[in-house]
């Protein structure tokens, strides 16, 4: 087939149109923290580290963190540098990356176990309109960074909210056995019920000290 040089203009012209009109949907969609555009972000262990540009601001080159450690799970910009050098802002951001690298290896180094991380096969179905309070869960890991795919943070001990109660809510809130934080989970990330004979001894000793202690701590409400 032969294309006439009209043809041929007509096309690149069509696909400058359809690039163009992409460009300006994905700066209609920008990412903003308050006037300042997030031009990079990398999220590595429990912060994001993040650079945005306000051309018109005084310091028109931040980097800040993003820490997502709330209620509602929103960013939450903290720390936040501005400068006038965007070389400045780029090492500045470099760094910050590199300080949670460092952080978050020594985070996993700390768990002296196996970190393949649990699966279907290893769970009890999970029965969404049942209640898994006081039951031993796996969270799936596929969906977490990938720094964060490891056995330690798959198993929790589920103590209450509405998706745990198989309500109609989400909300799971429990203690992960292997860090001893209590957070909130999904329901629908939540694989099953560990099956006894596939939960580590690591996750065992864990579970009895974790009952231990909020035995210990329901004893002193209670004087």
């Amino acid at each position: 087939m032969i294309f006439c040089d009209v043809c041929i203009r007509k096309i690149l012209d069509e696909q400058n149109r359809k690039n163009k009109e992409r460009m300006m949907l994905m700066n209609d969609e920008k990412r903003m923290i308050g006037n300042y555009a997030v031009e990079q972000s990398i999220h590595i262990g429990k912060k994001e580290v993040v650079f945005c540009v306000d051309k018109r601001a005084e310091h028109p080159y931040v980097v800040c963190y993003c820490d997502y450690n709330n209620p509602f799970s929103a960013p939450w910009p903290t720390e936040a540098v501005g400068t006038e050098d965007y070389l400045e802002a780029m090492q500045l951001f470099c760094d910050r990356v590199q300080a949670q690298i460092e952080q978050t290896r020594a985070e996993l180094e700390k768990f002296k176990f196996d970190p393949t991380p649990f699966t279907v096969a290893d769970c009890i179905p999970d029965m969404r309109n049942k209640s898994i309070v006081g039951k031993v869960v796996v969270i799936n890991a596929e969906p977490k960074r990938y720094e964060y795919q490891h056995a330690a943070y798959q198993l929790v001990l589920a103590e209450g909210g509405n998706g745990a109660t198989g309500g109609r809510g989400q909300a799971v809130f429990g203690t992960c056995l292997a860090t001893g934080e209590h957070s909130r989970w999904e329901r629908y990330d939540v694989l099953g019920e560990i099956k006894p004979e596939r939960m580590p001894q690591w996750a065992k000793d864990a579970l009895k000290t974790i009952q231990k202690d909020q035995k210990a701590k329901h004893s002193r409400e209670e004087r």
